[in-house]
């Protein structure tokens, strides 16, 4: 890992990613198979661990965001063509990582390669004084202040598409209320002008709800559809891993930890409308 890292002579090819599980259903790559099947019956461990872990179903999504997944109409396709842009734009958390844009200098599609790791990371609640709101400060803002905002921050983007999602997952999203719950909170906490001075200090915490019988340590769900997270302060206690800190301002950048439940549909609204738990 420390050596030099240098360009190989040829490009190994893994062919297509359309071997499927056949207990989960999960697509694969062919090599990523276990060493103990055959390419006519092949298993899997990395998806499902052979069918020992068993996760509930995604719903369906909303009428309205299947049609723009599944139309053939002009603003349903300039959507997909779009669509890690629109995600990026509803999305509660950011993406940190250091990508290496030299390997895109030819003809095929695009290629996603990175140097160390990648992080989802969670921000304030509320900009500081004269910024604009990004990523889940929209959320706590006045739903027509925030598309205004979202329009003029993305002005490559259909606004009637734009307005369309903001629709759905203000409707259905159980994050949205979980954020403006958080919000709530601390504002509750600022009772007096000199606490405002103090803000930076506030902070709840989004803590993981284990299932009940179900060991912390598996990946098993609850099947229940309810987002699987409490607000909660620290009282002294040093935040887990699997907590989500939330302040209120200031407290920079919170890195995720991927083993949370809300690592996943914080990042991908438009794959999660309903913010179903992952792992």
């Amino acid at each position: 890992a420390r050596r030099p890292y240098r360009e190989p002579a040829e490009r190994h090819d893994l062919g297509s990613m359309d071997v499927e599980c056949p207990e989960c259903k999960a697509l694969h790559w062919s090599a990523e198979r276990l060493s103990t099947s055959t390419a006519s019956q092949p298993k899997f461990g990395i998806c499902c661990d052979s069918g020992q872990v068993k996760l509930p179903a995604l719903r369906d999504p909303p009428p309205a965001l299947r049609t723009l997944f599944c139309a053939d109409t002009d603003q349903a396709k300039e959507f997909r063509d779009n669509i890690w842009k629109y995600n990026r734009t509803f999305a509660f958390t950011s993406i940190h990582v250091n990508e290496d844009h030299s390997i895109n200098n030819g003809r095929g599609p695009p290629v996603f390669r990175i140097f160390g790791e990648l992080y989802h990371r969670g921000g304030p609640l509320e900009p500081e004084p004269g910024q604009c709101p990004t990523y889940a400060q929209h959320y706590i803002y006045d739903p027509q202040e925030a598309l205004d905002n979202r329009v003029r921050l993305n002005g490559g983007l259909n606004p009637e598409t734009l307005s369309l999602l903001q629709n759905i997952i203000l409707q259905h999203n159980t994050y949205v209320d979980t954020y403006r719950h958080a919000h709530e909170v601390m504002n509750a906490q600022l009772s007096n002008a000199e606490a405002e001075s103090n803000s930076e200090r506030v902070s709840v915490f989004l803590r993981a709800l284990e299932a009940p019988g179900v060991h912390r340590r598996r990946g098993n769900l609850p099947t229940a559809s309810e987002v699987a997270v409490i607000i909660c302060d620290s009282n002294g206690e040093t935040p887990s891993c699997r907590d989500v800190a939330l302040h209120l301002r200031g407290g920079g950048l919170q890195i995720i930890n991927d083993l949370h439940p809300s690592y996943t549909p914080l990042q991908y609204v438009v794959l999660f409308p309903y913010g179903e738990p992952g792992w």
